[in-house]
Parts: structure tokens; sequence; C-alpha cells
């Protein structure tokens, strides 16, 4: 038997994003992050983010990187504005 295709692992959910499709959609930038850390020994991880950029994914984790308009960013901002002076610690 030959190599193992992208398509017998999906089919094998051998991927992480099989298991909870909405985490890798999450708001919260913990979840995203989170996500992105289950890429990590994911089978098909560089396919993955190489046809996302492909399709121009407006958004998720994809290939462990998170993508907005189609491209990769850092990281998830979270909501509203951010602070003009740090706050005391």
């Amino acid at each position: 038997m030959g190599a193992k295709t992208i398509m017998d692992l999906i089919d094998e959910a051998k991927i992480p994003c099989r298991t909870d499709p909405d985490l890798w959609f999450a708001e919260s930038p913990e979840d995203v992050e989170f996500a992105k850390a289950l890429c990590g020994g994911c089978p098909i991880q560089q396919a993955c983010l190489a046809r996302a950029l492909e399709r121009e994914e407006p958004w998720g984790v994809w290939g462990g990187e998170l993508i907005l308009r189609g491209t990769v960013v850092p990281r998830k901002r979270p909501r509203g504005r951010p602070r003009k002076h740090p706050v005391a610690a």
C-alpha cells in the first residue's frame, strides 16, 4: 500500500480540527492560540496553510496560523479599543 493522501488522513479523523471545528473560528484570543497549538501535530498542517492562503480565506486558524482577510496575522486582538495608558500591575 502506498503513502496516505490528505483525504485518507481526513477520512481517518487524524486531524485535530475534525473534533471541534468551531474552535478554529473562535472569538477569544485564548481559544485562537489553543487552536493554533493543536495544529502543531497535524499531519496536513503545511498543506492546510498553503491551501488557505491560495483561497484567501477570510478568517480562522488554518495550518497553525491565524488568517484574517487572506493573510497571516501574528495574534488575535481582543474586542474593543486598546488602552491609552498601561494598567498598573
